[in-house]
């Protein structure tokens, strides 16, 4: 084979190489684009649920002094399954939370029923009376633009929770700071996903392993008379791990 046979074999190879290349750029670019789509419409829809809602002191610093208040009627037609609204301050944490059939739909589905990969925050669909039962879960995904519960690992980074130390968890009756006390990870299949408990003693137990557990130390003191709220999302920390960040409800005066 002659140096020109050679040069034109390479030419095509070389050609050939780089329209692969160039398709595959463009098949990622695709992708990316449409990624970063659906966060956009997520992020959208959630955004326009914020008029259903009056707020005061959203500017960092004003701490506990937060209120705000839900138009619930508004929201219950929009989607009855509709059971509280979580709010923390300075963070994208501002959603509705709602309690399903299953632990299945609100994986992919927004609040207002479109299909989509921010899906909804929701309760476990086992807990029996959300919020007045000893430990009620709540369960959103790790966004990766930090919408939903993709804020909650910077728990885990050192002053975080010196200013996010309390969320508020609104209901359609009465109105809750989340007092948070713990941040843990823990398998997906862990005993601390535990819903019943049949005494005092298991409940201490349990508030004992969460803090013995927990990569923060508060000042915030649990009992087996409180009721407390875990908030869980993904990890990577390993395969099937989970991020869990409890707080304690207390009733805002």
């Amino acid at each position: 084979m002659g140096n020109k046979e050679k040069k034109t074999i390479n030419g095509k190879t070389y050609r050939i190489a780089m329209i692969i290349l160039l398709l595959i750029a463009i098949t990622s670019l695709f992708f990316i684009g449409k990624n970063l789509y659906k966060y956009y419409v997520g992020r959208n829809a959630y955004n326009q649920l914020e008029q259903f809602t009056d707020d005061i002191g959203r500017a960092e610093g004003v701490g506990d002094q937060m209120t705000l208040d839900v138009d619930f009627d508004a929201l219950t037609k929009i989607n009855p399954d509709i059971k509280a609204w979580l709010f923390s301050i300075g963070t994208p944490i501002n959603y509705p939370v709602v309690q399903g059939a299953d632990n299945d739909k609100y994986l992919n589905t927004m609040f207002n029923g479109e299909i989509n990969q921010s899906g909804t925050l929701f309760i476990d669909y086992r807990t029996q009376d959300p919020f007045n039962c000893f430990n009620t879960i709540i369960y959103g995904h790790h966004m990766k633009d930090r919408s939903m519960f993709g804020s909650l690992p910077k728990y885990k980074d050192g002053g975080y929770i010196d200013v996010h130390h309390t969320m508020k968890v609104i209901l359609p009756d009465c109105k809750y700071d989340l007092k948070i006390f713990g941040v843990v990870t823990i398998p997906g299949d862990s005993e601390l996903y535990k819903r019943d408990f049949n005494s005092d003693s298991e409940k201490a137990d349990y508030i004992a392993k969460v803090k013995e557990l927990s990569v923060v130390s508060t000042d915030v003191k649990v009992t087996p008379e409180d009721r407390i709220v875990m908030l869980s999302t993904c990890a990577y920390d390993y395969d099937n791990a989970r991020l869990v960040v409890y707080g304690k409800l207390v009733k805002e005066e």
